[in-house]
């Protein structure tokens, strides 16, 4: 899972606030990996999201399925690194608690990542190393727009960065209808954990094509349970 985590690293200059990056560029590579996401996290909290799949034929892509994950800090160490306790599911679907030390960056963004790589090679065919090497060539070269989200009964401030990386691919052709995939990430310094939105289209072009939608949404945050 934290596969995304090393390669982005390349794209790394130094840990910068989205306040300076609203007054310059807006690049999305500086919001998205240049940030210290879990500093409104302290430690013994917990930030719940909601994951939703919707899918167009289960016999094709599975069933319908809603959960939560929750990430959870442990500790927070003096220069406000964080030991994260991530968690994936709940009941029978719950996937082992993945413990983390000395992060900033929240490993939700990663899993996110790692999961659209997976979803999309799994329907459209191809290499996994091509695939995740298109989706962050183009978070590398995407702008990101400023939006407001609600959050906890408040309008605040946020970023949008939508990509469709295969659109224009030229092996296209040979993605199943899926070349058109896209990816919605909503960030905000002023939402515990940063991400407040992130969401995954896989819709197929051709007439007979399955379609799967995700769909990750900050609920809230408390006490770690």
């Amino acid at each position: 899972m934290l596969k995304f985590l090393r390669a982005s690293a390349v794209l790394c200059l130094a840990l910068i606030p989205v306040a300076a990056v609203a007054a310059g560029d807006q690049k999305a590579t500086s919001i998205l990996f240049e940030t210290r996401q879990l500093d409104l996290v302290g430690k013994g909290a917990e930030v719940t999201y909601r994951f939703e799949k919707v899918g167009s034929d289960e016999r094709l892509v599975g069933k319908n399925y809603a959960d939560d994950i929750r990430l959870g800090v442990a500790n927070v160490k003096d220069k406000g690194e964080r030991d994260v306790v991530f968690k994936v599911f709940t009941g029978d679907n719950a996937r082992d608690a993945q413990n983390w030390p000395d992060l900033t960056i929240n490993p939700l963004f990663i899993w996110y990542l790692d999961r659209a790589v997976s979803t999309f090679t799994a329907l459209a065919g191809g290499n996994q190393m091509y695939t995740k090497h298109k989706i962050r060539e183009a978070l590398a070269n995407a702008t990101a727009e400023p939006v407001k989200v609600d959050y906890n009964g408040q309008s605040v401030d946020a970023f949008k960065i939508d990509v469709t990386p295969f659109a224009e691919d030229m092996s296209s052709s040979k993605m199943q209808g899926f070349h058109k995939a896209n990816f919605v990430i909503v960030v905000s310094n002023q939402v515990p954990g940063y991400f407040v939105d992130l969401k995954s289209n896989f819709v197929s072009t051709q007439a007979a094509g399955p379609e799967i939608k995700e769909h990750i949404k900050v609920v809230g945050m408390g006490d770690a349970k």
